[in-house]
């Protein structure tokens, strides 16, 4: 019988659990304050509501803007463009953006840290979730004034949240 040596594939799979749970634990530990802990989960639903958003935007084949100020944030749709004679377009008038409903993920939605939030991003327009499958490189600072968070998008679609 020939014995195997090294590690099993169980047993490298639970080692990287240990580790995440690890991890998981000490950066808890280190947002100690209710406001920082409230600005970093703040920061956690954007980034899954921004890979929503990027897929709404393929789905629905218009563009979702983030609209932000420093009490909240909601998420509109564009309508789809329509190219009219310019005569034609003066009647119609500009189209206006919708609003996503109180049942949908991406609803209205206020900070839930007490303090106002100031948001900065870069480059300026990220805010825009086009058609494109994979958008390029975003970074979102949210400052509450004692605390800032990242949320940042990859080259490759994905969003982290850093401190």
């Amino acid at each position: 019988m020939v014995r195997q040596q090294g590690f099993s594939l169980i047993e490298v799979l639970m080692v990287l659990l240990i580790i995440g749970i690890a991890t998981t634990t000490v950066s808890i530990a280190a947002f100690s304050s209710s406001d920082a802990r409230k600005l970093r989960q703040d920061a956690e639903r954007l980034a899954q509501l921004f890979s929503v958003a990027q897929a709404q935007a393929r789905t629905a084949g218009s563009p979702i803007v983030w609209i932000y100020d420093t009490q909240g944030y909601r998420f509109t749709q564009s309508p789809h463009e329509l190219f009219l004679p310019a005569g034609l377009a003066r009647q119609v008038g500009a189209a206006q953006s919708l609003d996503f409903s109180s049942s949908s993920p991406l609803r209205p939605r206020s900070w839930t840290p007490d303090n106002a939030i100031e948001v900065r991003i870069e480059p300026p327009g990220a805010n825009v979730f086009n058609t494109e499958w994979i958008s390029g490189p975003m970074v979102i600072e949210l400052d509450d004034g004692a605390v800032t968070v990242r949320v940042e998008r990859l080259g490759n679609g994905q969003y982290q949240v850093k401190q």
